[in-house]
């Protein structure tokens, strides 16, 4: 089964980001720790798709003998407030434009997979949530269109309530991507536990639509710090023939080094 199923974390390229759930650290660093602890791949959160070296840091990943099992966007969102849904038209064109350069950016680096997240945005009292899901799923269309012609998946991760409350739940995020060939669903743990009745459950429904995995306990810990039994979702991640990255997306306590080794110690049995 390790064949089926492989391991990466998602990595901040940016410095002085206040996002405490993903990996910091100079690139270099962190890709030959997580390749000496065994990880196969990194999923890489960028903040300026156009500010990217894509030569030298192709280099570094290659170096190790790690792929790149996503591009993340969130940072985008969280430093200029670009998003997909956004009112302000300005700001939802720069979102496009920036996603277009995404998936560019993603086939430069072999990985063919973008993640709509937090850029998604929001519904709030400037926006309500029928009017933020219309515009939504217009610049969606857009992008499929853009994503199908460098042959790249967008992947659409529903976020629990607490972060936005555009699109939380699994059957939502099946309706919002009906019709669009490359966009599929990233399942994460976390939120799924928040949203769904039963995450193994969900993992079922999500199957057939199922394009990456985020894994992170039922407290953002690590995986086996926390109540999901992990042994029953590889299995249903199996069931369903999901085939790709179970990607760490957890809080780096009480250090990076002891995230990584706890999410690997308790994954890498199970892949095997």
């Amino acid at each position: 089964m390790g064949k089926f199923l492989k391991l990466s974390a998602v990595y901040a390229l940016a410095k002085d980001v206040k996002f405490d759930i993903v990996v910091h650290g100079e690139l270099r660093d962190v890709v030959k720790l997580m390749s000496d602890l065994g990880y196969e791949g990194i999923e890489l959160n960028i903040q300026n798709p156009f500010h990217v070296d894509v030569t030298s840091l192709r280099k570094v990943i290659e170096d190790f003998n790690l792929g790149v099992a996503a591009i993340s966007t969130g940072l985008s969102y969280l430093t200029y407030g670009y998003s997909l849904s956004s009112p302000n038209k300005e700001l939802r064109s720069n979102a496009i434009r920036f996603f277009k350069k995404y998936i560019e950016l993603s086939v430069d680096l072999n990985s063919k997979k973008v993640v709509i997240g937090l850029a998604r945005g929001k519904c709030d009292k400037v926006i309500d949530c029928n009017s933020a899901k219309k515009l939504l799923k217009e610049s969606l269309e857009v992008l499929n269109d853009y994503a199908k012609r460098y042959n790249v998946i967008l992947l659409f991760e529903p976020l629990n309530r607490y972060e936005t409350k555009l699109v939380n739940k699994l059957s939502e995020a099946v309706e919002l991507i009906r019709g669009l060939s490359n966009v599929k669903i990233l399942l994460d743990t976390f939120h799924t536990l928040l949203e769904e009745r039963n995450v193994y459950d969900a993992i079922e429904y999500a199957g057939p639509y199922l394009g990456h995995v985020h894994v992170a306990d039922s407290n953002r810990l690590a995986p086996g710090l926390g109540m999901i039994d992990w042994e029953k979702v590889v299995y249903r991640l199996l069931k369903v023939g999901y085939r790709g990255y179970l990607s760490i997306e957890a809080r780096t306590e009480p250090s990076l080094k002891d995230m990584l080794i706890t999410s690997i110690k308790t994954l890498k049995p199970l892949l095997l």
